[in-house]
């Protein structure tokens, strides 16, 4: 069953990487299964806000409705009140002391009514409930319900004004029409004053910040009562008094300019061209409901957020320290140091205390692994290095029988034949001797052995009659025996057959033959042997070296290649994979 290699952090930086997205994980989780709470608690208050603000305006809009008709209904008594003043027998001839008194028994009978007038006909003051100095001198002649009564309305309401005659009080007139012989003859007036009037309304379900006004036909509001004059509006907003009119209905309108926090209520009064106007704090602004409300969506969004902390900081405290902890240790045995113990997780969870057991046994079992692994090592290392020093030791006496057999033959052409396999035999002996004297048994170090293995063959040259220097360039290529046993013997061959065939006794400048080992890539490396003798003879390579030299390259798994040296000689390179 094949086994995938994990691969670790990029960036350790203590295992909070790891950390990291262990909590957003456990916290995304958390985050999901909590949600349909908290969105179920934000869609329950903004239906609870929504229902509220439903109430709340519904409970205006009826306080509203209701001081409408409490007022229009006071209108209509005080409309009944002046009906039977004017149908009063012989109204129009009341003057004097008996008139004053008549008007002012009527007026003490409603605080409301500020004061009661009769009027002639070019609407001089004939007499009054509450009579000042200049009362004839007074003229309302001019005034736009007066002239409404001369053109013939029967009964007038008029808007709401100061009373130069009271003192200043805010009050809104009506008026009724007297005839006398089919012509105008005046008017009998009730001023009704505005501020008592609240008394007579039923506020109980408005709140306690909210007034109320009285709008005239231009939007001019008068305060009922009139008292502290902050944040109020003279004047309704333009556009107002027509949505009023068009539709008979109360109007609301919020976020009014000047009414900061406040909401405007208008209701007409029916049949007249006042309306009654209720400022009260804005929905749910005044209201503990709103708290409610808001609580409803707060609570269960800062439990939501607390659970996500909470969360956060278990995972912190109880896990991830731990693993940040245990993944130092990993680090530490990682390195070598499978000695130390976890001795802080003794304070961990039960769960990181197993994991951390766990991890020192393996650590235990891997270090008496690997010191047993190194026993073994040493052990084949020195097994290997003796095998290689009996072969070479072995090497060493076959050569030293072909030498001393080729001492004591008279043949020249065997004495030859004899020191080539002597010198062949030496390479070979020259690679286990390099192996066992290695510290790293699996690699051959070229350029000190191919040091070695031509100093041999010089020594050897002197069997073919002439002296010939070497010489070694090579990089820093160290080649498993495997590859360095045949290079070996393809240089040994070469050298040999450079001895052999390029050089004759008496030229004119010293041989040299030089032996270059280069790593071309990663992966390939070319051996060369090249002379500054006399070159290529004619019918070269076809010998017995050459065949061997073949042999060779193709054992190294490359090709022989030949060609002319820079000084004129002969060279041989295979290029082959290491």
């Amino acid at each position: 069953m094949p086994v995938g290699r994990l691969s670790g952090p990029s960036k350790s930086n203590g295992g909070r990487e790891q950390g990291r997205g262990l909590r957003l994980q456990l916290l995304a989780i958390l985050t999901l299964s909590l949600s349909p709470l908290l969105v179920l608690s934000v869609a329950q208050g903004v239906i609870e806000f929504r229902e509220e603000s439903a109430r709340q305006r519904d409970s205006l809009h009826s306080a509203l409705v209701e001081a409408s008709a409490d007022l229009a209904g006071e209108l209509e008594r005080v409309s009944g009140v002046v009906t039977a003043l004017a149908n009063y027998p012989d109204i129009g001839n009341l003057s004097g002391r008996r008139c004053v008194d008549t008007l002012a028994a009527v007026r003490a009978a409603q605080p409301i009514y500020s004061n009661i007038k009769l009027i002639d006909e070019d609407g001089v003051i004939v007499c009054a409930a509450v009579e000042t100095v200049d009362s004839n001198s007074v003229q309302l002649a001019g005034l736009d319900w007066f002239v409404r009564l001369r053109e013939g309305e029967e009964e007038v309401f008029s808007d709401v004004y100061l009373d130069w005659w009271t003192v200043q009080r805010p009050v809104m007139t009506v008026a009724r029409r007297l005839v006398a012989e089919g012509e105008f003859a005046g008017a009998i007036a009730v001023d009704i004053d505005t501020r008592p009037a609240r008394s007579l309304l039923q506020m109980q379900a408005l709140p306690p910040e909210a007034s109320l006004a009285l709008s005239d036909a231009d939007g001019n509001l008068a305060y009922i009562p009139d008292g502290p004059r902050e944040e109020r509006i003279s004047r309704l907003p333009d556009g107002v008094l027509a949505r009023v009119r068009e539709t008979g209905e109360p109007v609301m309108l919020e976020n009014v300019s000047g009414l900061a926090g406040r909401a405007l209520l208008v209701a007409p009064l029916a049949g007249r061209d006042i309306q009654l106007v209720l400022i009260a704090p804005s929905l749910l602004l005044g209201s503990w409901a709103g708290f409610d409300i808001v609580g409803t969506v707060l609570v269960p969004s800062l439990m939501w957020l607390l659970a996500l902390l909470c969360v956060s900081l278990a995972v912190d405290f109880f896990v991830l320290r731990w693993l940040s902890y245990l993944g130092r240790m990993a680090r530490l045995y990682g390195s070598g140091r499978l000695g130390l113990q976890p001795v802080r997780a003794s304070r961990a969870p039960a769960e990181i205390r197993t994991l951390a057991e766990t991890m020192a046994s393996m650590a235990n079992d891997l270090e008496a692994r690997t010191a047993e692994l190194e026993t073994e090592a040493e052990q084949r290392g020195a097994l290997l290095r003796e095998i290689h020093h009996r072969v070479k030791n072995n090497l060493q006496v076959t050569m030293s029988f072909l030498n001393i057999q080729a001492r004591r033959t008279s043949d020249a052409e065997a004495r030859r034949v004899l020191s080539e396999a002597g010198g062949r035999i030496n390479a070979l002996a020259l690679v286990h001797r390099t192996l066992y004297e290695n510290d790293d048994l699996r690699v051959v170090e070229m350029a000190p052995f191919l040091e070695q293995l031509l100093y041999h063959l010089r020594q050897a040259s002197t069997v073919y009659g002439c002296d010939v220097d070497t010489r070694v360039e090579a990089d820093n290529v160290e080649l498993d025996p495997d590859i360095a046993i045949p290079a070996a013997l393809f240089i040994t061959e070469a050298v040999t057959n450079a001895y052999k065939h390029a050089f004759e006794p008496g030229m004119a400048e010293p041989g040299l033959v030089t032996v270059s080992l280069e790593r071309i890539n990663e992966g390939e490396a070319t051996v060369s042997v090249s002379d500054n003798g006399k070159g290529y003879a004619e019918g070269a390579g076809k010998g017995m070296g050459s065949s061997l030299m073949e042999a060779l390259a193709q054992r190294l798994g490359g090709q022989l290649t030949r060609s002319v040296s820079p000084e004129g000689g002969a060279c041989v390179t295979i290029r082959f994979p290491t």
